[in-house]
């Protein structure tokens, strides 16, 4: 291990990225902010703990399930770090319940928004809502009783399931008899998990507790209490064993309700016996056991959130704006122009789908190639794409298969392209492509051009519309090279014999980000002014952070803005003193990378699909790209700018791995509205311009921001 890195030096990513999920609770308790937005903050925790257990607590189970003693890159054991993992979520989970009991709920009665979660304020309801039950619930539920020819159910994961405690009448039947039956709280109905009666709204398990005896009529039933289970969703192909990648992800998918067990979370007063026997068939370790105090799975209250028509519960919309530019404008003349630089949501993403719905019929369009990540339910992109198809173009998509949690949606797209005439490919064997790149070619002129698109954030209309991520579009000869040689490489497993702007990982990106890390510790070295900046999702790559200790030990200035994942320590003396990091939560998720390196005064700024992890750098295909125009980077600095002067939604790593609210100075500053107004006053002032060139200046120079 380096001596740059030790335990006092690094934060676990797990604790990490737990901290996080406690800046997004912090929103919930906010009490400024708006109570539908509070709930839908809570509804994003444990939207974000459930993906947390599926995935990153799985992994940590097996490696300790195969007695790996020492994990050298977090300096814990898998089990020191479950044992953590499982003492913050639980405290967690109390602090959630509290908020939501004590606080929002009250809140949303004052507004009179009643929720009826407690069977004595719904038994006076039973005959209001017998017919509902008889005609609209009671259809679509199916029983599991356990005997000796009905073995115990597999439960699905994520799903909620009331488990009934039963003792048969001396008046039943005299067919088999069982102590123990379970009913999954259907989601395939007309009003979802919460159901509307006389003003105020009741959980739908609820309403079959009040109607058990209409189910079990040969039963009493003693008991009965919700359920969830929570398995291992880490799919690991061995695709160099599959003959159809698609094929066996698609088996993979259909196997998870058989996988391992990482969570339990039962109701409160479960009887102790039916919890034993729940375990036992599934199991569970008593550690992985969470009871639940109120009603189970707080991420479907962010169906209020989607369906209330009360504006005046939620943040003032901020309305994306459409950049002058491409207004009442042929797409392709404006973009021949020169390049185009977006900021979404603030921006519109209507030119992205515009470009491709365009190409996809334009006579002179001879090929479209594109790669998607995660996308829509109802993607007009790949509707797009599949138009491109149906009317003779070339149409080639890497459609990545191993998006997580996204699987079957990129499974039923890809088979829609193929149907349509698209060469659909799944990247390369052993990495997931997670670069984000869009080539167009067009004949213009008896020659070819070529139209490129290249973003931060995933080809997602839906996303683009709550994530904040960058657009580039460009007709640069060089850089159009480069994404036709990426193409190449993803399809063709042709790697170009050099690139002229862009670097791609796995094989170059690490050295390149190491490269211009070091050229400013050498710069400071030398006494020259010497500063970088990066925003990113998550930062974990200990050469990565060793890099940024070394340079900032010789006087490199560093500036981080990391929403998510930071093993990093800044403020330690005598290692990482120039360094300051924080973290920005809040309206939008902050999605984009931004790398900007000082250059001895040219300074260059990249933006990439990559964060500064390992699996960007070493198991992904991903690329970084430089901004080539001024007027784009200036427009990027000042988006920077913006956020780093954040006394509102920024939080600052501290010295001791903590984070604190930045302080709120005289002057409040929500870089969240600042960049609507930034954006909105560019846009109108290019309007009034009538096609003038403007100049985006910084209000004052970075230096100071």
């Amino acid at each position: 291990m380096s001596e740059w890195i030790n335990p006092e030096s690094f934060i676990n990513r797990e604790l990490s990225w737990l901290n996080f999920n406690e800046r997004v609770l912090y929103e919930a308790k906010e009490k400024s902010n708006p109570i539908l937005e509070r709930m839908k903050y809570l509804s994003i925790v444990t939207s974000n703990l459930e993906e947390f257990f599926m995935v990153r607590v799985a992994v940590l189970k097996r490696q300790n399930e195969a007695e790996l003693v020492e994990s050298l890159k977090d300096f814990q054991t898998p089990q020191e770090q479950l044992t953590l993992i499982r003492e913050r979520v639980k405290k967690m989970h109390l602090d959630q319940y509290d908020l939501f009991t004590h606080e929002i709920l009250e809140e949303l009665k004052k507004q009179g928004i009643s929720l009826l979660l407690k069977m004595e304020e719904i038994s006076d309801l039973k005959e209001v809502l017998s017919p509902v039950f008889e005609t609209q619930i009671k259809p679509l539920l199916t029983p599991l009783s356990i005997g000796p020819a009905h073995p115990f159910p597999s439960l699905i994961s994520g799903r909620l399931y009331l488990s009934i405690g039963l003792t048969p009448l001396p008046t039943g039947s005299a067919l088999e008899k069982s102590r123990l039956s379970f009913i999954e709280v259907p989601k395939a109905n007309v009003f979802g998990r919460f159901f509307k009666c006389e003003n105020a709204y009741i959980p739908l398990e609820n309403i079959i507790k009040l109607f058990l005896d209409r189910i079990f009529m040969n039963y009493q039933a003693t008991s009965a209490h919700v359920i969830r289970i929570t398995r291992d969703a880490d799919i690991s192909i061995q695709e160099d064993g599959a003959s159809d990648l698609l094929l066996e992800i698609e088996s993979s998918i259909k196997k998870m309700h058989r996988r391992s067990v990482v969570k339990l979370e039962f109701e409160s007063g479960i009887p102790e016996k039916i919890l034993k026997v729940i375990m036992s068939k599934n199991t569970i370790q008593e550690e992985e056991c969470y009871e639940v105090p109120g009603v189970l799975n707080l991420k479907d209250i962010m169906w209020f959130y989607e369906k209330s028509e009360r504006d005046d519960l939620k943040f003032s919309p901020i309305h994306s704006i459409a950049p002058i530019e491409f207004k009442n404008k042929d797409i392709f003349s404006v973009l021949g122009e020169s390049d185009r630089i977006l900021f979404h949501p603030y921006h519109a993403y209507d030119p992205v789908i515009e470009l491709l719905a365009k190409a996809a019929e334009d006579p002179n369009v001879l090929a479209i190639k594109q790669t998607l990540y995660r996308t829509s339910s109802d993607s007009a992109i790949i509707k797009a794409l599949i138009r491109a198809a149906e009317n003779g173009k070339h149409v080639s998509v890497v459609d990545e298969l191993k998006a997580r949690f996204d699987e079957k949606r990129n499974i039923e797209w890809a088979r829609k392209l193929e149907d349509a005439g698209a060469h659909v490919t799944y990247g390369v064997e052993g990495l997931k492509t997670h670069a984000k790149a869009l080539i167009i070619i067009r004949r213009e002129n008896n020659s070819i051009k070529r139209y490129i698109h290249l973003g931060t954030g995933n080809y997602n209309e839906a996303t683009a519309k709550l994530y904040a991520d960058f657009s580039v579009f460009t007709c640069d000869d060089l850089l159009g090279e480069d994404i036709s040689s990426l193409f190449n490489l993803l399809t063709g497993y042709s790697l170009a014999s050099h690139w002229n702007h862009i670097t791609v990982s796995p094989m170059d990106l690490r050295k390149k980000f190491l490269r211009l890390i070091e050229r400013e510790r050498e710069n400071a070295s030398k006494g020259l002014k010497a500063k970088m900046t990066a925003k990113l999702n998550s930062l974990s790559d200990l050469e990565i952070i060793e890099a940024l200790y070394r340079a900032s030990n010789a006087g490199v200035k560093i500036k981080l803005i990391v929403r998510g994942i930071c093993s990093l320590v800044p403020g330690l003396k005598g290692l990482s003193e120039n360094i300051s990091v924080i973290s920005v939560v809040g309206r939008y998720l902050e999605h984009s990378r931004v790398f900007s390196f000082y250059n001895a005064g040219e300074e260059e700024i990249y933006l990439s699909s990559a964060d500064w992890m390992i699996r960007n750098l070493d198991r992904r295909v991903e690329i970084l790209f430089p901004i080539l125009d001024e007027k784009g980077k200036e427009f990027i600095k000042q988006i920077l700018k913006l956020q780093f002067e954040d006394n509102v939604n920024a939080w600052e790593l501290l010295p001791d791995k903590t984070y604190r609210l930045v302080l709120k100075k005289a002057e409040r500053k929500d870089s969240f509205e600042e960049t609507y107004q930034f954006i909105k006053k560019l846009e109108s002032s290019k309007k009034e311009s009538k096609g003038k060139t403007i100049e985006i200046r910084p209000i004052r120079s970075v230096e100071n921001g």
